[in-house]
C-alpha cells in the first residue's frame, strides 16, 4: 500500500537511491511498493557492492562520481524529473552525483533527501581507513550498529567485506570539504536518528541548510544509525508527501 494516499497527484519522477558504506541497493527494497504511483525507485549499487561486487571498489571521489553518473544517466529519461535519496555515505555520494549530472546535462534534482549524515562542510578528516586493523573496523561497525554481532565475530565475513569497507570509509574520511559547489536549487530533507552518535552534533546536521537556496528541514526519529529501516513507514510518508508538494508548489523544478 502507498505511504501517501493521493497517488493521482504524483507526476512521474525517478528517485535515485544510494546506500551506506558497505551497503547495497537492497536497503531500498521496500521503497518501490510504498511510494506513490509514478515514483520510479532506481536504487544503485556502487562498484564492489551488491550486484557489482565483481568490480573493484573506488577509493577516489572523482572516479566514483564519474562511474556512478555514467550509470545513472543511462537510466534516466531527459523528460522525466529526478530526485536523490542517500543514507549515510549515500548522502555524500548523492550530492557529488547531483553536481556531476548538472555539469554534464545542466539538470538538478527536484528534491534531495539525506539520512544519517552530517553536512559536507562539517566532515572530519580521517585518512587511516585503507590501512586500519580489522579490529578497528569491527569496532567502528559495532559503534554504528546495524551489523549483527554474530557477523562481526565471523572472521570470514569480516575479511570478505574488509576491502569494500576500507574503500568506503576512506571516501567518507577524505571527502573534499573545501571543494564545495554552488548551493542547490531544490529542497533538502534531512533524516536523523536521535540515538546516532555520528549525527549527535545538531550544528553539524543543521549545516545541510548551506547546501541549498531552498528550504532545508530536519526530521528526527527514535533510533540509531540505521533508524531508516526501523522507521521506514514514517520516512516514506515524508518522502512521498514532499515529492507531491514540490510538484504543487515548485512546478518550475519539474521542467527542463
Amino acid at each position: 500500500m502507498s505511504a501517501f494516499v493521493d497517488d493521482t497527484a504524483m507526476q512521474l519522477v525517478d528517485l535515485i537511491c544510494l546506500p551506506h558504506a558497505g551497503g547495497h541497493a537492497l536497503l531500498y527494497r521496500r521503497w518501490a511498493q510504498a511510494l506513490p504511483f509514478g515514483a520510479r525507485v532506481r536504487a544503485q549499487d556502487l562498484p564492489g557492492h551488491g550486484a557489482l561486487r565483481a568490480l573493484p571498489p573506488h577509493t577516489a571521489w572523482p572516479d566514483l562520481t564519474d562511474a556512478l553518473a555514467t550509470c545513472v544517466l543511462a537510466q534516466l529519461d531527459a523528460n522525466v524529473p529526478y530526485a536523490v535519496m542517500g543514507h549515510s555515505m549515500g548522502a555524500l555520494t548523492g550530492i557529488e552525483l547531483i553536481r556531476e549530472i548538472e555539469r554534464r546535462t545542466g539538470r538538478q534534482p527536484v528534491w534531495f533527501g539525506v539520512s544519517a549524515c552530517v553536512a559536507p562542510s562539517r566532515r572530519a578528516r580521517e585518512e587511516h581507513w585503507l590501512t586500519c586493523t580489522r579490529d578497528a573496523m569491527i569496532e567502528r561497525l559495532r559503534k554504528l550498529g546495524g551489523t549483527p554481532e554474530a557477523l562481526l565475530e565471523d572472521r570470514e565475513f569480516v575479511d570478505f567485506m574488509l576491502p569494500v569497507l576500507r574503500a568506503d570509509f576512506h571516501l567518507c574520511g577524505t571527502y573534499p570539504v573545501q571543494a564545495r559547489g554552488e548551493p542547490l536549487a531544490c529542497p533538502i530533507d534531512v533524516f536523523i536518528g536521535d540515538g546516532d552518535s555520528a549525527t549527535a552534533n545538531r550544528d553539524d546536521v543543521n549545516a545541510w541548510s548551506h547546501e541549498t537556496r531552498h528550504r532545508c528541514t530536519v526530521h528526527r526519529f527514535a533510533g540509531g544509525h540505521f533508524f531508516i529501516e526501523e522507521k521506514l513507514d514514517a520516512v516514506l510518508a515524508i518522502v512521498a508527501s514532499t515529492l507531491v508538494e514540490v510538484r504543487t508548489q515548485q512546478p518550475e523544478l519539474w521542467t527542463h
